[in-house]
């Protein structure tokens, strides 16, 4: 059922990959919608990421999966190497990914996934994104929220939904500020050309060099046009929560000391000699992400650490779970309600997703890896990460 009798707006905050999942979702629902980024340009920064099956399914009810499977790779196998011989621990053949779980495993640029959205939605969804509106103040009044930018600017909307990512400021106004703990590791990634590569005889797909509180992960994306890049160290004190600082290539070098040549050769042929750099930094689970006819989605709902590579994923599923649920809805005052069932839904889902995201770090800092051969592997098959599907997974009332 749609909202056939007067079609509410809904403002989403952040235009980035659940804002706009969001909006493609509840176009679907039959609501309209209006983003609000705070860039004054749409885009995302460069860098590979994961879309396990369990995102995938999820893109299909979005409408972009065909788009999305055209430009991105899908790794034939999964291998973790010991650091320093490259001895091969364990593989993971991701060849029956699909038979197994109803969608491949892909890996992609992250500006490619988010361009698709934001084209989806711009053609198909008629819908707009208003750029250079950060956001200051929300206030409900009836069915009714008043969102008041910075600089004076207002707007109107029957609900919103906060997609602004790890620093909300959805959350922050809503619910209360968060203190971020550092999670004592940093991280650094960056894309190769391949062609800078051309000497290296890289194995298909995915491969970790795991060592003790270290690691560096690289796989292609763009048809193997670039090698994506990832290296985590665990450090003691780290200042500043950012995405997009930039630090030299010589700092993972020194960091990974030790590790196989192939992680050097990679790291050596970062273009410039840069990198992006970022500590990790943990939130508490909220006790509750809504309130009337605000909610919130993706990472502003339940930060999560990325060893797990759910980040992205879960704002997917989230998406698509809050548009079944709006559905179900018929008028503008139920949208709170469906809010509401939105969250019991996703609850115990995204709880399991942050606690083993949380929990993988501490596997990191006590790995012997020269034992993973022999371990019980914690990772997305065990903990039926991919099984999960966010269109046919039952909504709690």
């Amino acid at each position: 059922m749609t909202f056939a009798s007067r079609r509410p707006t809904v403002a989403i905050i952040g235009a980035g990959i659940g804002g706009l999942s969001a909006a493609i979702a509840l176009h679907r629902a039959g609501l309209a919608t209006r983003v609000f980024e705070q860039a004054t340009d749409i885009g995302e920064v460069g860098a590979g990421l994961s879309l396990t099956p369990n995102a995938v399914k999820g893109l299909g009810w979005l409408g972009v999966r065909k788009a999305i499977e055209t430009l991105a790779d899908e790794p034939p196998q999964q291998i973790t190497r010991h650091y320093e011989s490259g001895e091969i621990l364990v593989r993971f053949d991701r060849s029956d990914t699909v038979a197994r779980y109803g969608a491949p495993y892909l890996q992609m640029h992250r500006a490619d996934l988010h361009a698709v959205l934001l084209e989806h939605y711009r053609e198909h969804c008629h819908g707009r994104v208003v750029t250079d509106r950060r956001l200051r103040s929300l206030q409900e009044s009836g069915d009714a929220v008043t969102l008041e930018f910075e600089g004076g600017i207002t707007a109107h909307a029957s609900a919103v939904i906060g997609a602004d990512g790890l620093k909300s400021v959805t959350r922050r106004v809503c619910f209360g500020d968060d203190a971020p703990r550092f999670a004592g590791f940093v991280a650094w990634r960056g894309l190769v050309p391949q062609a800078r590569l051309a000497a290296l005889d890289l194995s298909p797909g995915s491969a970790v060099f795991a060592g003790p509180g270290r690691l560096f992960v690289r796989y292609p994306v763009r048809h193997g046009a670039l090698q994506n890049f990832v290296a985590f160290a665990r450090v003691d004190t780290w200042a500043g929560e950012s995405w997009s600082q930039t630090g030299d290539i010589a700092e993972p070098r020194a960091v990974l000391q030790g590790f196989h040549p192939e992680v050097h050769a990679i790291l050596d042929a970062a273009p410039d000699g840069r990198c992006h750099k970022w500590g990790l930094f943990a939130r508490e689970p909220l006790a509750s992400w809504t309130r009337g006819g605000i909610t919130l989605l993706g990472d502003a709902a339940h930060p999560m650490l990325p060893w797990f590579g759910q980040g992205a994923a879960s704002a997917i599923e989230d998406a698509v779970v809050l548009g079944r649920c709006l559905l179900d809805s018929g008028t503008t005052a139920e949208l709170g309600a469906a809010f509401a069932r939105y969250e019991r839904s996703r609850k115990a889902r995204v709880g399991m997703l942050q606690r083993e995201s949380a929990a993988g770090g501490e596997r990191l800092v006590g790995m012997r890896p020269e034992l993973l051969s022999n371990a019980s592997i914690v990772n997305e098959d065990s903990l039926g990460i991919f099984a999960y599907d966010p269109v046919l997974d039952s909504l709690t009332n």
